[in-house]
């Protein structure tokens, strides 16, 4: 079995599975400039029109998706600055290193997970001390898109 090429900045990552994270973390930054786009556009669109169009039902139903809407934009730019740091660390060598013990992350976590900043040993260890199962941790700290805050 041949052995495969290490990256000289990042060690503990072959050369093949780097370029698979860094395609994924460009689709990712991809769909989600995209998103902010067309939120962009459609708030700017919806300035133009009127909003007391309706009745009280349409006027509370209109509000909540402009809610929504604006929780979506705001995950989707949290993740946006996510991918950039991502970005960043592997530029500066410290990407897939966990942030809680220095130990590299598995890259097989970092195929799944790109934004990961904690190995999954060490976070399972912090959900524990916060009282949170993986699965409850998974789903307040990832908000869908496989991050980590």
């Amino acid at each position: 079995m041949a052995k495969r090429k290490q990256s000289s900045k990042l060690p503990h990552i072959d050369d093949a599975t780097l370029k698979k994270i860094l395609a994924r973390l460009t689709a990712m930054r991809a769909e989600s400039q995209a998103f902010v786009n067309l939120q962009v556009h459609k708030d700017l669109r919806m300035r133009g029109e009127t909003l007391d169009v309706g009745d009280d039902l349409d006027q509370a139903s209109t509000a909540r998706d402009r809610e929504f809407n604006l929780l979506m934009h705001e995950r989707h730019l949290r993740r946006l600055k996510q991918i950039d740091e991502a970005l960043e660390r592997v530029e500066e060598g410290s990407y897939g290193i966990c942030e809680g013990t220095e130990e590299p992350i598995n890259p097989k976590r970092l195929l799944l997970m790109p934004l990961a900043r904690y190995s999954l040993e060490y976070q399972q260890q912090q959900e524990k001390l916060l009282g949170r199962t993986l699965e409850e941790g998974m789903l307040f700290d990832e908000e869908q898109f496989g991050t980590e805050e």
